[in-house]
This record gives structure tokens, sequence and C-alpha cells, in this order.
């Protein structure tokens, strides 16, 4: 039974806002709990990031087909 393509893209797009809220969470929540780490004294290693990288949406990734050409 095959599902229809129009469903199957809808329930893509509901999972990729789902996971856009979820990341918002988390950039919301990582400061208020190294602020609690600090506060208590704990040291945690801050992520390292190559120099100049932003976390941009939508992510627009680069890809080489077989025949050469770029996308």
């Amino acid at each position: 039974m095959m599902k229809d393509v129009y469903q199957v893209l809808r329930e893509k797009e509901l999972d990729v806002t789902r996971v856009r809220k979820e990341v918002e969470a988390l950039r919301f929540a990582i400061p208020l709990l190294a602020e609690r780490a600090d506060s208590m004294n704990v040291v945690a290693a801050a992520p390292q990031r190559p120099s100049g990288h932003i976390n941009t949406w939508p992510l627009h990734i680069e890809t080489t087909r077989q025949d050469g050409l770029v996308r």
C-alpha cells in the first residue's frame, strides 16, 4: 500500500516545524542552564564552533550529482 505523496510531505513539514520549536526551546534553555552552572561553581566547556559559523535556516546543502552538476 502506497501513501499519498502529499500526506507524506505534510507529515515531514510537521516534523520540521516540531524540530524547529525544539531547537528554539534548547537555545532558550542553554543560557539559563549555563547561568545555573556558574552559580553552582560548575565549570562547563563551551561548545567549539568553527570561526564564522552561524546557524541559519533553512540549511542550504550543495551536492554534486553524478553528471557533475551542482544542485
